[in-house]
């Protein structure tokens, strides 16, 4: 499985179009296909885009209901492992110049520099780590690259640094879908490679010196370095522009890349950047809430980017199980700001269902949770150093639940 397999799956528009680099957004734009599976030219080039811009195009790849995708990625866990390791050479690369500006890397918008958005960072310590950080080209050799704290790749690079080493990566651009979501689910350290041969019933890596890699169509390999720059502007999942912050150096050793290579990239703020960020988070909801209540199925919300708000939809048996719904979800994903828990005859993607939820099962004085000074989110342009958090139980009482029967 790789990026040309997941052409053939879902027929991506093809455009006969070649645009420079600081044009495609304004294009897509203008076309009314800023979210559409495609690929086009830039500069000369394919570029791909969009190959999970929305819940059923992922569910397509996954096999599922699209709104059971939370339900389905739960049992993920319980597969068995296949992994084939295979020698970097099986993968047919070719060796390229060493010049970042031969790729097709985009300006997304007037205010930033160019990104490479789709590459996923792989790295090795005491295990393999996988996952997506943005780059912002710098030079032909060099990116700057956005590690978060406290999440797996800083801590690696923060335990290279100290030690008076660089964290050598390989950066893979262009793979199968399914490893790109992979990539942007929290597992436990070193169980991305696992996880991601769960969820694709098989995975093909491939050896080169300390660092294994997927199938892909363009492969960096350097060094993360202690030197830090300037990261910045950025528009991020908001679609507001992100603070700029002294980031680390990649300097890039080696660029390798297929025949006629295909280079993936994701849109900023588009819904594939949602679907990436927020999905993954359902799945690991929906485990937290089963440890205190019977859960039915969880949904992140389109209005809060997939991101910031739940709904939770739970079997309820006992009075208070909503409230600990709740506090669960919130526990799942420090990331995550409210949390609305319902009954099982709620449309969990219907929002005129939640409303009539909320309209007629909920009362602010009992029903309504906040937190208060809780850790949140980066990207939420209107936290301080902490957030508050809030959560509404509009589920039915038990008590009197037949009054609450929908008849029509």
């Amino acid at each position: 499985m790789n990026l040309r397999s997941a052409i053939k799956e879902i027929n991506p528009i093809i455009l006969d179009v070649n645009l420079e680099h600081d044009k495609v957004v304004d294009f897509l734009k203008d076309q009314g296909l800023l979210n559409t599976p495609l690929i086009l030219r830039v500069e000369g080039k394919k570029v791909a885009m969009n190959f999970l811009s929305s819940r059923e195009i992922l569910a397509r790849f996954l096999n599922a209901d699209p709104k059971k995708i939370a339900v389905e990625l739960a049992k993920i866990y319980e597969k068995p492992e296949k992994l084939d390791f295979r020698n970097f050479e099986e993968i047919e690369l070719k060796k390229l110049p060493k010049n970042l500006y031969e790729l097709p890397i985009l300006k997304f918008f007037p205010k930033t520099a160019r990104y490479i958005t789709a590459g996923i960072v792989i790295a090795k310590r005491e295990h393999y780590n996988a996952s997506f950080h943005r780059m912002m080209l710098i030079d032909e050799r060099r990116l700057a690259v956005r590690l978060v704290a406290p999440r797996h790749t800083y801590l690696m690079w923060k335990d290279a640094v100290e030690n008076g080493e660089e964290l050598r990566v390989a950066v893979c651009i262009g793979v199968h879908p399914l490893f790109m979501l992979s990539a942007a689910t929290r597992v436990p350290p070193g169980e991305e490679f696992s996880y991601a041969s769960k969820l694709m019933n098989g995975l093909t890596v491939y050896k080169k010196d300390e660092l294994i890699i997927p199938d892909s169509e363009i492969v960096l390999f350097g060094r993360l370095t202690a030197e830090t720059t300037a990261e910045g502007p950025f528009v991020d999942l908001t679609g507001t522009y992100d603070d700029v912050r002294n980031e680390p150096i990649l300097e890039v050793d080696e660029i390798f890349a297929k025949k006629d290579y295909i280079y993936y990239t994701i849109i900023p703020g588009g819904m594939e950047h949602r679907i990436l960020m927020g999905i993954p988070y359902e799945p690991v909801i929906y485990r937290f809430v089963s440890n205190v209540c019977k859960v039915k199925n969880v949904a992140t919300t389109t209005g809060s980017r997939n991101y910031f708000h739940a709904i939770v939809q739970i079997e309820k048996r006992t009075e208070g199980d909503a409230k600990n719904a709740i506090l669960a979800a919130l526990a799942a994903n420090p990331s995550l700001k409210g949390v609305i828990v319902v009954d099982e005859d709620i449309d969990i993607f219907s929002y005129e269902d939640i409303d009539y939820a909320i309209a007629t099962r909920f009362q602010a004085d009992r029903g309504f949770v906040i937190i208060t000074g809780a850790r949140g989110s980066s990207l939420d342009p209107s936290t301080g150093e902490t957030t508050a958090k809030w959560g509404i139980d509009a589920t039915k009482p038990l008590k009197n639940a037949e009054q609450f029967e929908r008849v029509i």
